[in-house]
């Protein structure tokens, strides 16, 4: 009887130990949660419960998911290019607008509206507040305030303040900055000017287009290839253009 158990027992702990074995081996790291962290978060941290600090993140192919709940604050150096870009936009705004014939502008095909280069994996995910003086390098989902120069994200649901503007995938909640682009609104943008594939929001600005308006759209200019509610100084939808009100 105790010959048959202790041949039980060295079974049991002998197989434990060759999966233990196994799965270090695969992943070539062990994992760990820390309350406090530098960014580039290291590829031995999967999640920060707490602060991160640093210059940024970037994508780390070494593992698939990182989480900070808490607070990320970033001095970037990248929003200089950013910002120049911004101000040579801006001085040609009004020449774009009334020319409607710049590259970006003119829109037809679907794929004329979608956010390119939308990955998943790799991704960086974050549930609470980001104060950043750029954008992040690596593909991000956000739940919470956004304050930063400019940011990509997969998903955003939250509040983004931003002073180049803010581009997502699927957005819920309420973006401000000179540009906001997304495949999927079901939120608010607020900028000078707005671009979604779907909008089931609000765009609020001088320039606002969508492919498929089943929101509202308020600024001088407004265009939809669909119909949908437009407020403004011209509005153009794929029935009818019209002054200050179309639908």
């Amino acid at each position: 009887m105790k010959t048959s158990i202790l041949v039980v027992l060295s079974f049991v702990f002998g197989y434990s130990y060759s999966q233990n074995s196994v799965l270090i081996q695969k992943d070539s790291v062990i994992l760990h949660s820390q309350i406090f962290s530098l960014s580039p978060i290291s590829k031995k941290v999967d999640k920060v419960n707490g602060l991160v600090f640093g210059l940024g993140h970037i994508e780390n192919k070494n593992i698939e998911y990182q989480t900070i709940n808490g607070i990320n604050i970033e001095a970037n150096p990248a929003p200089a290019a950013g910002a120049f870009y911004a101000f040579i936009c801006l001085m040609h705004l009004d020449e774009k607008i009334r020319n409607n014939k710049i590259n970006g502008i003119v829109k037809t095909t679907d794929e004329d509206f979608k956010i390119k280069s939308v990955r998943y994996a790799p991704d960086l995910q974050l549930n609470g507040l980001n104060i950043s003086s750029g954008c992040f390098f690596t593909m991000t989902s956000m739940n919470g305030l956004n304050i930063s120069a400019g940011n990509k994200f997969n998903n955003f649901n939250g509040l983004s303040i931003t002073v180049l503007g803010t581009i997502a995938d699927h957005q819920n909640g309420l973006s401000l900055g000179i540009y906001n682009a997304n495949n999927d609104l079901t939120g608010s943008t607020i900028g000078i000017y707005n671009l979604s594939y779907q909008l089931s929001g609000l765009h609020l600005g001088v320039f606002n287009q969508t492919r498929i308006n089943r929101g509202l759209q308020i600024g001088i200019l407004n265009k939809s290839n669909s119909k949908g509610f437009q407020l403004g100084l011209w509005n153009i939808n794929n029935k009818r253009s019209m002054p200050f009100l179309n639908w």
